[in-house]
């Protein structure tokens, strides 16, 4: 599991869906929610959370071609192929994440130590969590006693 801090710049809901913008080193992702967890406020420090297969890797896309709204760009640092799947290791803003590919589309793309790559997050595979510190946890306790 990758995870990596980031603070709450904004929370867009409709009756439907919660779409929460977080910043983490600069860089602003979209995470989408069926509901926003009663807890969360703007200025809040969190925990992101995703999977190593939710991530794919793309070299040479232009920004506004993909559907995907998140891109983290990085450098390959490290890599295992297996027979099946490739573990690969890209340091980014966001520090080190991992993305599990199948190993034909990592030779097909000719990935290597190194080269730049595109990280695409898809909004609804990012998970979030308070970070638990004291004054964290202690809010977020009382915001959701309060809620109920």
């Amino acid at each position: 599991m990758n995870t990596f801090s980031a603070k709450v710049e904004a929370i867009k809901s409709d009756e439907f869906f919660s779409c929460i913008t977080v910043r983490a080193n600069n860089m602003d992702l979209k995470l989408l929610k069926t509901k926003s967890p009663k807890w969360l406020r703007v200025g809040d420090e969190v925990e992101c959370s995703i999977q190593e297969a939710a991530i794919a890797i793309c070299t040479g896309t232009k920004e506004g071609s993909v559907s995907i709204e998140n891109h983290i760009s990085g450098e390959l640092q490290h890599f295992r192929k297996g027979s099946v799947l490739s573990e690969v290791s890209v340091e980014t803003p966001c520090g080190k994440l991992n993305s599990l590919i199948t190993t034909d589309a990592f030779e097909r793309m000719e990935l290597c130590e190194g080269c730049n790559v595109t990280l695409l997050l898809r909004a609804v595979d990012i998970k979030l969590t308070p970070l638990l510190d004291t004054a964290s946890y202690e809010k977020c306790t009382e915001r959701l006693y309060k809620a109920t």
